[in-house]
């Protein structure tokens, strides 16, 4: 009966020590674990989805693109403080501060409004001196 006993015990603690190690592991690989998912929308199109946006996060060479439904992900982040950067050609840029915590992921919902030229500057485009 002891010896039973003892083979399982033995038996848990393998299993134990085993689910240990998977776990210390793990930790050691989640360093880049953060993730930011947002949705880029056309303020002058009642908020419809903006396709093919350009999202970076400044200082970096970290980009991505916003789908046909407008939605972007950037993952493998460290944790900290970032500045997204969204653009699209002929609206304006518009730059947010994002705090990317691996244990939650920001959702992030930008409205880009088109950029408007004044007479002065659409003529210096077609007049270049």
């Amino acid at each position: 009966m002891h010896l039973i006993c003892y083979i399982i015990i033995m038996a848990h603690m393998k299993n134990f020590i085993t689910l240990l190690l998977l776990a210390f592991t793990s930790f050691g690989f989640a360093q880049n674990s953060g993730i930011i998912v947002g949705k880029v929308l056309d303020k002058e199109l009642n908020n419809e989805p903006l396709m093919f946006a350009s999202i970076s996060i400044k200082g970096s060479s970290i980009k991505s693109t916003s789908d046909v439904t407008g939605l972007f992900y950037i993952e493998n982040l460290q944790d900290g403080q970032y500045t997204l950067v969204c653009s699209f050609p002929g609206y304006e840029t518009k730059e947010i501060e994002i705090q990317v915590n691996g244990a939650y992921t920001p959702d992030i919902k930008l409205a880009l409004a088109a950029k408007t030229i004044s007479l002065n500057e659409l003529a210096s485009i077609k007049n270049p001196s």
